[in-house]
């Protein structure tokens, strides 16, 4: 008789540790596209697209904020303390302050 073939099991990669819509959101606020994010770059992407983000539902409206809620949102991802964030660092904290993971 032959054995019963189990399915090889993934190491866990970024699909698993990252919601789709952190990773949206994320891609939305990334403006020069290089794959991270700079405190320039979240404020000016949430003050820029922010509503428009909202009203598609990639962002929660409570999540609009001004300047100072934009930076401390950045300030709690930066895990690392080099002033530029990854998407996991990004996808930690919205993924748990939106409720999306």
């Amino acid at each position: 008789m032959s054995e019963a073939v189990r399915p090889a099991r993934r190491p866990k990669g970024r699909d698993d540790v990252v919601s789709d819509k952190a990773r949206k959101l994320f891609e939305a606020l990334d403006l020069d596209e290089n794959g991270t994010l700079t405190r320039e770059e979240v404020i000016i992407a949430l003050r820029r697209k922010g509503p428009s983000l909202a009203a598609s539902g990639i962002l929660p409206f409570w999540g609009v904020g001004d300047v100072d809620a934009s930076s401390a949102l950045f300030d709690a991802a930066d895990q690392n303390g080099d002033a530029v964030l990854t998407l996991e660092e990004f996808a930690a904290v919205v993924d748990r302050r939106f409720g999306w993971r």
